[in-house]
């Protein structure tokens, strides 16, 4: 009888454990797999990724008026930062996916893009970084 007994709670603790790492494995599926959230593309700075993601929820223009970043029929102002030696490389990768050049000075390039794209231009081997222009500060509010 002990051992009927024994071999019941055997049973249970064994159904438990795997009740349990089942439960952990459904969990673990929806995190990713570093356990931290994700924060987009390294190359492209972060209001970029934000704006990325909100595009493909549909609320870019939502999110682009909300944080003062200027749109042109679904495309975005940017900066891009080429690896040294490749303005030619970064230059077609923005011809590539639609964008249009407007001004180079040695390794960084100002363009204007797609929204839906940005993540596709980063991507490209000859890009270091990608952010938003800064926008221009009046003379008197440099000297408060």
């Amino acid at each position: 009888m002990a051992d009927k007994k024994l071999e019941k709670n055997v049973a249970r603790l064994i159904l438990s454990s795997l009740a349990a790492l089942l439960l952990f494995a459904a969990c673990a599926a929806n995190q990713p797999s570093n356990g931290l959230p994700d924060k987009g593309h390294p190359k492209l700075d972060s209001q970029l990724n934000q704006l990325v993601k909100a595009g493909e929820e549909g609320q870019a223009a939502s999110f682009a008026e909300q944080h003062d970043i200027q749109l042109l029929d679904g495309k975005v102002r940017v900066i891009i930062e080429a690896l040294p030696g490749q303005l030619q490389a970064a230059t077609q990768a923005v011809n590539n996916i639609g964008g249009t050049l407007e001004t180079s000075y040695t390794d960084l390039l100002q363009a204007v893009v797609p929204i839906a794209r940005l993540t596709a231009l980063a991507d490209n081997s000859s890009i270091r970084f990608i952010s938003l222009p800064q926008a221009a500060l009046p003379l008197e509010s440099r000297q408060k």
